[in-house]
């Protein structure tokens, strides 16, 4: 008898203990949650203009849509995007320290590898972007160094900083609360992408502008991880193609061989270990921002 009490003493301490751990990790889990909401919010404040929120970028494609839709009905044909410039930059450009309402300067003092800044209007992505010498070590670390489940949003180091190639890619953990790029797997559903159609990269130098073509569940091996094929080349067309008809659906937008794509990398919902979600973005509208200066300037 004494051994049976015994045995349900340790049985009962146990799953008190269990308890006691289990509370206390979902108790720092959301205390670290509300801390790194708490650290980016205050970067956006600090680093980002009011008018370049979220309901600015809504804004600008309501504009956008309305004037494609004036032309279409004057017969007007819609002008093409004037082919980038790849003149060498002048130290001016190279210093940049405020475009498109986003404080550069004092994202270079944060940390002097911000490359960009990302963002998917009503998706709660808004982040600054950083560049690495590897991939590894931002899936580690915050913006300001310190070591970090959470890590930073981080662009490919294969990649060009100012998103030139033909195929660039921005990683981002899947974590709770919605954080960093844990709402990408919201568009294994059609209509959550109905809903969120585009996203935004800034640069210092130009406001690039994704419509999505593709969601895709990744394996290590698939289409969706190749870079490094030309724009305009046959590979790269029909790479495009390929990583079109892996998607999870069809999302109605059509590719184009001459026009860069950007793609989204996190882990699945599922937390499949070889597996991960990617959301390809083709770019449709790249705004130079000099070019913009002087037409305000002008007007």
């Amino acid at each position: 008898m004494k051994k049976i009490r015994s045995f349900a003493l340790g049985i009962l301490g146990a799953a008190a203990g269990l308890l006691l751990y289990c509370g206390s990790f979902y108790v720092r889990s959301y205390l670290e949650n509300q801390q790194t909401q708490q650290a980016y919010e205050q970067i956006r404040e600090a680093c980002v203009s009011p008018e370049y929120a979220e309901d600015k970028a809504e804004a600008d494609k309501e504009e956008s849509n309305k004037e494609k839709s004036e032309k279409e009905k004057s017969g007007e044909q819609p002008k093409k995007a004037a082919p980038s410039k790849k003149a060498k930059k002048t130290e001016k450009e190279k210093e940049i320290e405020e475009s498109f309402g986003i404080r550069w300067k004092e994202l270079r003092e944060i940390n002097s590898q911000v490359v960009g800044w990302i963002e998917v209007p009503g998706a709660d992505i808004s982040y600054p972007a950083v560049q690495g010498n590897d991939d590894d070590y931002y899936l580690h670390h915050s913006i300001t160094g310190e070591e970090d489940a959470f890590g930073t949003i981080f662009l490919g180091c294969v990649n060009n900083k100012d998103f030139s190639d033909s195929h660039s890619f921005l990683y981002g953990h899947n974590m709770e609360g919605n954080l960093m790029f844990a709402n990408l797997n919201r568009y294994a559903e059609p209509e959550y992408l109905a809903q969120h159609p585009e996203f935004y990269i800034y640069t210092p130098e130009r406001k690039l502008q994704y419509r999505i073509f593709s969601i895709e569940r990744a394996g290590a091996r698939s289409p969706g991880f190749v870079y490094g094929n030309a724009l305009g080349s046959e590979e790269y067309k029909e790479q495009l193609a390929i990583i079109q008809e892996l998607s999870l659906y069809d999302t109605g937008t059509e590719t184009d061989a001459d026009k860069s794509i950007v793609t989204l990398v996190t882990c699945t919902s599922r937390l499949e270990e070889d597996v991960r979600m990617l959301v390809h973005g083709i770019c449709t509208e790249s705004v130079d921002w000099t070019e913009q200066e002087e037409s305000q300037k002008a007007e």
